[in-house]
């Protein structure tokens, strides 16, 4: 299995949190207010369990960590039969102050026993019912017991992590996302054209698919660079290998044979000044390259999920494709995609046109209480697909 070195990013689960974070030697992150160095990472495998001690993440053994965060088996027989006569007095159901649980944490007491010790003093725990029992030790270890598993990161926990903060990617849930990459055709070998405002999920999506391949990989950005950083295509940490037929280019520049004459008759700088001006001519050189080989190239599939103006963007880019080529458009409104559907209705040349959403529900499954989860995004935009054909 593979192992996290420094500077590499990791995916970090904690009951239902999950949280992207890059490992660097002495320097912390801050977690819910927690201060924690993640040093004691490096060199530990993936999907391994650590525990917060010390401002350290300390690895522990799995089995160990299991029976921490498992969920707690309470017997009906040592609970009360229902919860009519609890009444919530504060401090005087709960004997152990906010200052003792403070002082146990100080003095390194471990998160199972102030748990113990919050239920040996509170004066209503015994009269609970067996559900509301187990739910109040589920609340505590969430709490007090810091359990942290890391993952080196991957699409499906990249979409986990954006779970609660879905504007970010435009509510873009996993379950749309994979359908957005199946209707798209994406293979290793396959030219793509990508315009997105998803934080570059869709882009990292599709360097994984394609895996490197012989194919090239346009990453369109409105605005040049000023709107070019693909936070999630850094956390990948792909290597070269995966990143050499990728090429970011502002897509206000497609179609202008001018910007490329003007360049071309520019005079090189022969001494850079310094590695800044390096860095910059060598972007600079790049999106030119960029800028040709798209011109030059009939693209194979076409993804569209901005926030800006999808038709504009779709009429400006769909004569690059090639015949049988896939394009898909994401939008979290289906209005915008009408206005899409009726222009290739009326330009021709293409073939199941469709507009689909997709639905997911996730369910907690445990005894005699089965139901959908209450917190969770109840809809996630629609795609409009097609082919294009001979016209």
């Amino acid at each position: 299995m593979s192992t996290f070195k420094d500077g590499d990013h990791a995916v970090l689960t904690c009951h239902d949190r999950t949280k992207i974070v890059q490992i660097r030697k002495g320097r912390p992150i801050f977690i819910d207010k927690n201060k924690i160095f993640l040093d004691r990472l490096i060199d530990q495998r993936d999907g391994s369990y650590f525990e917060l001690k010390d401002k350290y993440l300390c690895n522990i053994d799995t089995n160990q960590a299991k029976k921490f965060i498992q969920t707690e088996d309470i017997s009906s027989d040592n609970a009360g039969q229902d919860n009519r006569d609890l009444c919530d007095d504060g401090s005087v159901n709960q004997t152990l102050q906010h200052e003792e649980i403070e002082q146990l944490k100080s003095e390194g007491v471990s998160g199972q026993l102030i748990i113990s010790q919050l239920v040996s003093k509170s004066a209503t725990f015994e009269k609970k019912t067996a559900f509301s029992q187990q739910k109040y030790l589920n609340k505590k270890k969430k709490k007090y017991i810091l359990i942290y598993r890391a993952w080196k990161p991957s699409i499906r926990l990249l979409c986990q992590a954006y779970t609660h903060d879905l504007q970010k990617i435009l509510y873009l849930r996993r379950d749309t996302l994979a359908m957005l990459l199946s209707l798209s055709n994406i293979s290793n070998g396959s030219n793509v054209a990508i315009v997105e405002s998803c934080q570059g999920i869709i882009l990292a999506s599709v360097i994984q698919r394609c895996a490197g391949g012989n194919g090239f990989i346009f990453n369109l950005t409105p605005a040049g660079e000023k709107n070019s950083t693909s936070p999630c295509c850094d956390f990948m940490d792909f290597s070269n290998e995966y990143t050499t037929n990728v090429y970011t280019i502002p897509i206000e520049n497609v179609g202008d044979l001018n910007t490329i004459e003007r360049a071309n008759q520019a005079k090189p700088i022969e001494k850079p000044t310094n590695e800044k001006t390096l860095q910059a001519l060598e972007r600079r050189q790049r999106r030119l390259d960029g800028l040709q080989l798209f011109e030059k190239t009939k693209l194979n599939s076409l993804i569209i999920a901005s926030k800006y103006d999808s038709l504009s963007i779709l009429q400006h880019l769909i004569d690059y494709l090639a015949l049988s080529s896939h394009f898909v458009i994401y939008s979290q409104t289906v209005q915008n995609l009408l206005e899409c559907y009726q222009f290739l209705k009326k330009r021709g040349g293409n073939i199941h046109v469709e507009i689909a959403d997709s639905w997911l529900r996730e369910y907690q499954i445990l005894d005699e209480r089965t139901h959908p989860f209450i917190r969770m995004s109840g809809a996630s935009g629609y795609l409009l697909s097609g082919m294009i054909v001979q016209s």
